[in-house]
Order: C-alpha cells, then structure tokens, then sequence
C-alpha cells in the first residue's frame, strides 16, 4: 500500500470515531502501479449504529449526491441489511443473491416509491419506469426494435455522423470534456435514432436536455421518509417545467412523422419510424402517450450511457500514459473503412478499456426495488415493503471480488481473461427482465466514438478531477477541463 493511501485510509478511520465526513475528498494516487482515481469514501460506522442525527444527515446528503450513500460494509461484506426511518434496507453484493434477487426472484419485486418518486414524473410509463402488464406489453413490442440486425444496421451510420461532429467539437485548444461527449452522443442520437429531426435548435435543445436530465436525477430528502407521493417535494418544484417543454417537443416531432405517413410522403427509415409502426398484444398501434414516453426514455437513457462512460474513460486514459498509448496504438492500426460493425474485434484492448471505465463508473449505478411480498434473498427473511438495492457501485467495487477494486485495470477484461469475472459481479447495463434495452446499441456507439477520437485527438486533463455524482448516470459534478492536441488527420 503506498503512503498516499495509507494517509487516506488512517483518515477514513479517523472519522468512523466522529460522524462522518461526507465532503472529505481523497487525491488520486498509484497504487502498485495503478491509476486510482478520487472517489467516494465509504461510511465507516454500521447503519444498525445509527441514530437519528446520522439518518438525517444521510438523507440530505444522498439527496444532494447518492454515492453518498455507500457504506464500508457494502463494499467488504455480502449482502448488508440495515433497518431505519421506518424501513428494511436490503444491498444484495454476493453474486449469488444479486442473481437471486433480480433474476430468480424478479417477480416478487417493484420498482421502490424512491425510484419512481425521482423518474416517473418525467418518463411516466417508458420502459425505465413502467411495470406489470403494461412495462411486459412494451417490452415485447419494443425488443424487435433491438435485434442485433437492426442495432449493426446503425453502425455505420454512427460512424459517418460522430466524424463531422467530432471534428466540430475538438477543433479547439482546451474544452469542458463531458459536455462534449453530452452534445457528441445526443447529435449521434439524433442523426441516426431520429434523422436529425430531433434538433430543433441544437445549442439551445441541449442545454435543455441537461437541465432536464440533471432535474429528472435527483431525489429529495422526502423521498427516503414514509410520506406520501402527493406532497410536494419542494427541491423538485419549478422542475416540471423543464419537463413539459421537453415532452411537448418529442410530441411535436411524433406528429409531424405521423402526418408525413398518412399523407403518403416518404419518412426516414429510423427509430422513431419503428416505433410509430409498431403494434401491441392487441395489434393496436402505441398511443401517442405510449409513443412519447418510450421516446423521452430513449433521449434520456439512449446518450447520457454513452457519453458519461466516455467522459470518465478519456479522463481515466489521460492518467495512465501505458494504456493511452496501448489504445492510440491499436486504434491507429484499424482499418476505419471496414464496416463499423466489425470495429470492435479489431479493438480488444480499447473495448477493455471501455468496459473497465463502466466498472469504476457504472453508468446507473443504481437498481432501487421493493418486496411486494415476503421474501427470503440470500441468508435473510424480508417482509413486504423491504427496499432491495442493487449498489452497482459497491458490486464493481467489492473488495472481496476485485484485485485493485478502486484502480483502472483495462487488462482485467480482455479476451484471455474476460471470463474469469463473473456473470453478476459485473452489470454495468443491469439484469434481469429490466436489463437495459439498448446496451447494444451503447457499446456499439462507444467503441466507435472511441476510436475515431483517438485516432485524431490526445486529450490531457488540465482542471480538477473530476467527482463522481449521481443523477440520471453517474457524471462529473463540474466541467472536466481538457486540452486537446492533435495526433494526425484520422
């Protein structure tokens, strides 16, 4: 252990013997010869220890960033149980039980009152937030949309939208990163899902989309209590109307679509087509509710994947001079006018990379549910009402299933030994029935984003580094300052 994270960890123990200090910020260091970045330091003391001062506290400040949240316990033992403010907490982290819970038992659950208290005021009945009879209805009628022939069908057309784009992005000397990757990945969402139409007004349309998403992320302290749905969450007022004007948008475009087919005029051969063609169990086509609210999901989950995993994966490759090298190498080397869906065989180091950036930063951290009946998960009998949380983060960070939890170790997911982690410890798209519909289609856009910036550009942090929080993803609390140099001409 290296004298830097000595002094962390002695500091982290210094503050289990008083409360604990949420806005205590390690440095990144190396350790045994590996990048580690700043990152959440875990609550010491047992839940069980706490009183109500310490529940208080927890709840402002998960409202105000979720990681917060994670404990010491989540990250060392399996499956942490924890009784406060009226309700059992269940942190399912043995794979086994994180099977059990999402998968084995995924009928015995819901979404939790937290979970649809922060999403279902913006994405009401998409496939993120709807459940029962109406969430198996959609998903059936959508899965077709994302075959692996209709997803490689995008490649291509991603590859030809990111080039312009990017070239528009980096042609500058220093540039605020994540937002980057923000307007880069919405652009290559729009070109390709929605044929550009979605733009209406591209600087303007993105701000809004990221007041939209930061707005939509963000529990209230009110959330965690017993309090019914109706009272007013008062960090979410003046919120909605963010909300409002987004769906109204997305309902304009449908419309406008839907009008084009009826007048018989030729209409782009896209998502947004799919989906207005598509047919329920009782053969009716998507109402225009169901249409706007499966398009509001794709807009909020379809780029903000993508371009969070490539903000922290660049920053995570501007640290370790090794493995930028490794990746440029074996990026320069690839024929870019090979199909785009061949891309990423030819790239295993880079999708190594890819896939290490989700581990450490996973792109929703979070699957928040609760029991709606006795259950038994793992060793522990669980009455109805229980929250089961799936801590992505503690799960990619367990230090009983991870050498160098905390450091960025690419090689852990190459080919030769891709196959040694194990099918649940690792779930940057989640599991189960409610497995993320477009993953695909992410890390098909990511490696291919991911290639062409690397072929051209060097990115070198030149800001602070950047703190994890979570909202709609996780992403940077503030700008991650970057400055570009150019390698060749792509």
């Amino acid at each position: 252990m290296s004298v830097a994270h000595k002094q962390a960890t002695a500091q982290e123990t210094n503050m289990a013997t008083a409360r604990h200090d949420y806005r205590f910020r390690p440095e990144p260091l190396w350790e045994n010869g590996r990048f580690v970045p700043p990152t959440i330091v875990p609550i010491e003391t047992a839940v069980s220890d706490w009183d109500w001062i310490d529940w208080l506290r927890y709840m402002r400040e998960s409202s105000r960033n979720p990681l917060h949240g994670v404990t010491h316990m989540a990250l060392t033992e399996f499956d942490e149980i924890a009784t406060g403010m009226g309700a059992i907490f269940f942190t399912p982290t043995r794979p086994e039980t994180v099977r059990e819970a999402f998968v084995e038992k995924s009928g015995s659950l819901r979404h939790s009152k937290i979970r649809n208290a922060i999403l279902k005021p913006a994405l009401r009945e998409g496939l993120l937030t709807a459940e029962g009879e109406r969430w198996r209805q959609d998903r059936r009628a959508l899965a077709p949309l994302f075959t692996p022939r209709h997803v490689n069908g995008y490649a291509d057309g991603i590859r030809n939208s990111a080039g312009p784009h990017i070239a528009r992005l980096l042609e500058t000397d220093t540039i605020d990163f994540g937002a980057a990757m923000v307007d880069l990945t919405y652009q290559v969402l729009s070109d390709v899902m929605f044929s550009g139409e979605l733009d209406g007004g591209r600087t303007a349309n993105l701000r809004e989309i990221d007041r939209f998403l930061s707005s939509m992320g963000r529990p209230d302290p009110l959330d965690f209590t017993r309090l019914p749905e109706w009272i007013p969450r008062p960090t979410r007022i003046g919120r909605m109307g963010i909300v409002k004007r987004m769906r109204r948008q997305v309902r304009e475009l449908a419309e406008s679509r839907l009008t084009r087919i009826a007048d018989g005029a030729a209409v782009p051969d896209d998502l947004l087509s799919l989906i207005l063609s598509i047919k329920g169990d009782d053969d009716r086509p998507f109402t225009m509710e169901q249409i706007e609210d499966q398009m509001i999901t794709f807009i909020a989950a379809g780029h903000e994947t993508t371009s969070r995993a490539l903000t922290f994966l660049f920053y995570l490759l501007s640290q370790d001079d090794a493995a930028r090298t490794r990746l440029e190498t074996e990026c320069d080397a690839l024929d870019i006018t090979r199909p785009a869906i061949e891309w990423a065989a030819a790239l295993p180091f880079t999708y190594a990379c890819f896939e290490e950036a989700m581990r450490l930063y996973p792109p929703a951290p979070f699957l928040s549910r609760e029991l709606k009946q006795p259950e038994t998960l793992g060793e522990h009998d669980l009455p109805t009402g229980s929250v089961v949380f799936g801590s992505l983060w503690a799960l990619h960070r367990h230090r009983a299933l991870w050498d160098q939890p905390d450091a960025f170790v690419p090689e852990r997911f190459l080919p030769d030994v891709r196959d040694r982690i194990g099918r649940f410890q690792y779930l940057p798209f989640g599991l189960g029935p409610h497995i993320c519909i477009g993953a695909r289609f992410a890390q098909l856009e990511a490696i291919v984003l991911t290639a062409l910036i690397a072929r051209q550009f060097r990115l070198t942090l030149i800001g602070d580094h950047p703190w994890p929080i979570a909202r709609v993803t996780i992403r940077p609390e503030k700008p991650l300052m970057m400055q570009i140099e150019r390698r060749s001409q792509g």
